[in-house]
């Protein structure tokens, strides 16, 4: 999320749980089945029982043979993506598109697009619009963004008349801090609109972007928020990477599973429910594509790549058992399902961000800024001639899916898409 002018803020502590994403870095990583690692006899839980072939029906196909904007809605916000980023997202065809039968996700530079001194100096950026496919998706972040600002224990001075997160429209130079605008443009898009899920399995067939600071992230988030705010109505993390060749916290040999759950933003228990897999050795999850999946039944959740489970969790007590809450605080998912909070509709994010202050990417001696910089985003653009050059050349630097497909359980929701699993 970016850090504009208008309002100073000022990192006192940076906590490790923040919307939208997870982090946790540490020795304790599975292997894809390719490694060298020892083999481990496989774990047959109810999930994985109850998602056989004949329970499944198809909801959801795209091949991208075309672009199908009434599959894929753009988020169009300036707000960093919740984890204050450097990146804004747009629909813009050079961000994302197909060629060939690929969508790509790209990023490129806001330069590019308004010029260096207006990035810099004097620049306006208005994503307001009139047409409701194009009009700002960022207005609605300011309650999240509050929360989030209050679970990383910022302090936070602000003036404001409107536009008050700063995710519709933002200048830069001297009247903003000195901030740049966002130097990243970039693209985020989502089934909101066009398909949700409440049970069944979802397949993205995926090739990982190369370049220093960039976040591809694969995931869902609830519809209607019925449990509450987030992360109390959860959120399903199905992949999270760094395009990083050599960093000490992530790489492009690693991604990560994560749920997130708790009962409000100081309680996400999500590192009781993360985990991460390393590449066979000598290979990378950017050097070709792979399938990345989530079964879920009312059972378990279970999340993969190709043939492998990355993260495996039964719903064999609930959440508020996990997480061993305690009075006073109250428990969101009392009247829920076991599952709770996963027993709701939820929708499909495919996006790519790029570098942040809110942890996912800790301090290094190769990080070109600090967390705790108001300044972070000029930093990191003012060190473009180190990383801009790890950045894969043409459409490397991009998340490429070649499809996704999703399927449902739900009697309700299969009834009139009658297309078995196992006939695909």
């Amino acid at each position: 999320m970016f850090i504009h002018s208008s309002y100073y803020i000022l990192l006192t502590v940076l906590a490790r749980t923040v919307y939208g994403f997870e982090y946790r870095f540490d020795d304790t990583l599975r292997f894809s089945s390719a490694s060298t690692a020892p083999e481990v006899e496989p774990n047959f839980t109810n999930t994985q029982a109850l998602a056989s072939d004949d329970n499944y029906c198809l909801v959801f196909e795209d091949h991208f043979n075309t672009f199908d904007l009434k599959n894929w809605q753009h988020e169009i916000s300036l707000s960093g993506g919740g984890n204050w980023e450097f990146q804004y997202y747009t629909n813009n065809r050079s961000n994302s598109f197909v060629e060939n039968g690929i969508l790509y996700l790209k990023p490129t530079m806001t330069s590019d697009t308004i010029g260096e001194e207006a990035l810099k100096n004097g620049g306006r950026m208005n994503l307001y619009s009139g047409s409701p496919s194009e009009d700002c998706t960022g207005k609605g972040d300011l309650i999240l963004h509050k929360s989030t600002m209050a679970n990383v224990k910022m302090h936070v001075e602000y003036a404001f008349l409107d536009n008050s997160n700063y995710g519709c429209e933002r200048i830069s130079g001297a009247a903003a801090d000195g901030n740049y605008l966002n130097p990243i443009q970039s693209a985020r898009i989502r089934t909101i609109d066009s398909v949700t899920l409440k049970y069944g399995k979802v397949e993205v067939r995926a090739k990982l972007p190369t370049g220093d600071w960039l976040w591809p992230a694969i995931w869902m988030l609830p519809k209607y928020s019925a449990y509450g705010s987030w992360p109390a109505s959860g959120e399903i993390d199905i992949l999270e990477s760094k395009g990083n060749v050599r960093y000490t916290h992530g790489n492009t040999s690693t991604i990560t599973s994560t749920l997130h759950w708790g009962p409000n933003t100081f309680q996400n228990k999500y590192m009781l429910t993360t985990e991460q897999m390393m590449a066979k050795r000598g290979t990378t999850w950017a050097d070709d594509f792979h399938t990345y999946g989530l079964e879920w039944t009312k059972e378990g959740l279970r999340t993969y790549v190709d043939e492998d489970t990355i993260l495996q969790v039964d719903f064999d007590r609930t959440s508020w058992q996990r997480g061993e809450f305690t009075k006073p605080t109250m428990n969101p998912w009392k009247g829920g399902d076991i599952s709770a909070p996963f027993d709701q509709e939820f929708y499909l994010i495919l996006n790519l961000a790029v570098g942040g202050v809110n942890g996912y990417w800790p301090e290094d001696e190769s990080k070109p800024w600090q967390n705790d910089d108001p300044h972070a985003p000029n930093a990191f653009y003012n060190a473009k001639k180190k990383w801009l050059p790890t950045w894969g050349k043409g459409n490397k630097r991009a998340l490429a899916i070649d499809w996704v497909k999703m399927w449902s359980t739900e009697t309700n929701t299969c009834a009139s898409r009658l297309k078995p699993y196992k006939a695909l």
